[in-house]
């Protein structure tokens, strides 16, 4: 008996399967399964039936061919009228399309919204009000800010689709502000040619965007290109990587209990300790202060915080660029967490990329005091990370917390974006500090300060 060779029975599997689905999609548009229908709306009621009878029994009993005609074309249109308003949506397609998902803070998007009527009855009318995010305009056109709501707006557009037929519109967006932004969902409205019938519906599907913050190159922020804090001054500039074990040695005081190796330990019955290999690769962890007044709970400064933010996201690039394995911490939340922005320093080709969609996404509140993040998230700091604080405020409590990090061997860098330079400590300190005015011009001129 002849049998079918395995690919081609699962080619013919394949057709089935992709046929089953085609009729289900059918079934399910016919049914008008694939929008979620939001009401039904008409200029039809029992009162148009009731005239119709009405008219259909005075034509009758007075044998007016008159009144019975119009009867029945009250009839035909009602019925004609109901089935195109049930056909609306079978066949209607709404797609949003960018050309880029992802910008930077001050580029240009463009958006296509596409229409595909595919059937054969035309829509005499269809008008679509779709979510955008207010805060990025759209060049010539107009977002209604919705009632209540801040970040969204109502974007109408009118159609006229006939039978078989797709249009397009391209529009401009500008995006004016960092963040992440969702576009949708829709709500569609359509009916018959003849006004009888309304019905609206929401078509599935949102679009988002990632809007990045404003970089600047090493010349704007008037920094050297290569090693912008010039040589650390660290004692430890040689530091220990813990992942390469290249030896033990006899247990001291000052290695702690987590550098003993046990199994050595155990095979010659007295404490033995790793010996590490040196490794010069300096690698940077950039921790942002969110918070933009003495008390991070006083409220926020808008301007300050971005500015805040990009100069963040310009050193983590510069780093980037260099081939330096860079992270990011921070004292904000992200969307629906209550947990620190953490990303431990990496080198990887998606590294910047991260530390970029995690700035996008820094909300305009901080967790907590910047101090207090900082010591907490210490002990977790690769040792021979250069710390870079950038920071719109430098109170006394952050001050206070950065010598005690210096004075454990920590290499520090302070950027701050005050209105005026922190005062000198009169302290002997290997802390960097560079003061960057802010709000002038949209100029960035450092000035490295003494602490």
């Amino acid at each position: 008996m002849f049998q079918a060779p395995p690919r081609q029975e699962q080619k013919r599997e394949q057709e089935e399967r992709s046929l089953q689905e085609k009729y289900q999609r059918t079934v399910r548009e016919l049914r008008g399964g694939r929008y979620l229908d939001l009401s039904k709306d008409t200029q039809f009621s029992d009162a148009w039936l009731l005239l119709g009878v009405l008219l259909t029994g005075m034509g009758m009993l007075l044998d007016n061919a008159f009144l019975t005609g119009v009867a029945l074309v009250l009839f035909v249109l009602a019925l004609v009228s109901r089935l195109w308003n049930d056909l609306t949506l079978f066949g209607l397609h709404y797609e949003r399309r960018f050309n880029e998902t992802r910008a930077f803070l001050g580029e240009t998007l463009e958006l296509t919204l596409e229409v595909r009527n595919q059937k054969f009855i035309p829509l005499a009318w269809l008008q679509i009000v779709d979510s955008f995010p207010a805060a990025l305009p759209v060049e010539g056109q107009e977002i209604v800010i919705r009632q209540g709501s801040t970040s969204t707006g109502e974007f109408r557009t009118f159609w006229m689709p006939g039978p078989f037929q797709r249009l397009t519109r391209t529009f401009t967006i500008h995006c004016a502000h960092r963040g992440y932004f969702t576009y949708g969902p829709a709500t569609v409205s359509t009916g018959d040619g003849f006004g009888l019938f309304d019905r609206k519906a929401s078509p599935p599907g949102v679009a988002q965007i990632i809007v990045y913050p404003k970089l600047y190159a090493a010349a704007e922020l008037r920094l050297p290109a290569k090693n912008p804090f010039g040589e650390q001054t660290s004692a430890r500039r040689l530091f220990e990587d813990p992942l390469r074990t290249i030896g033990i040695r006899q247990w001291q005081p000052a290695d702690g209990i987590n550098r003993v190796h046990w199994k050595a330990t155990a095979r010659h019955q007295h404490l033995l300790s790793r010996l590490y290999e040196p490794s010069q690769e300096a690698q940077f962890l950039i921790f942002l202060n969110v918070a933009t007044m003495d008390r991070y709970w006083q409220g926020v400064m808008p301007e300050l915080l971005e500015r805040a933010i990009s100069v963040a996201a310009s050193l983590a690039a510069i780093f980037s660029e260099q081939r330096a394995p860079v992270g990011l911490l921070a004292n904000g939340v992200l969307p629906g967490s209550d947990q620190p922005i953490r990303l431990m320093p990496g080198r990887s080709h998606e590294q910047l990329l991260r530390i970029l969609e995690l700035l996008a996404a820094v909300q305009p509140l901080a967790s907590g005091p910047a101090e207090k993040t900082l010591l907490a998230e210490a002990p977790r700091m690769p040792w021979g990370t250069t710390l870079v604080v950038v920071s719109a405020v430098v109170g006394d409590d952050l001050l206070a917390a950065l010598l005690e990090l210096d004075s454990a061997g920590r290499q520090i860098v302070l950027i701050t974006l005050a209105e005026k330079p922190p005062d000198p400590l009169g302290l002997e300190t290997n802390i960097q500090a560079f003061h960057l005015p802010h709000l002038v011009d949209d100029l960035i001129a450092p000035l490295q300060v003494a602490l």
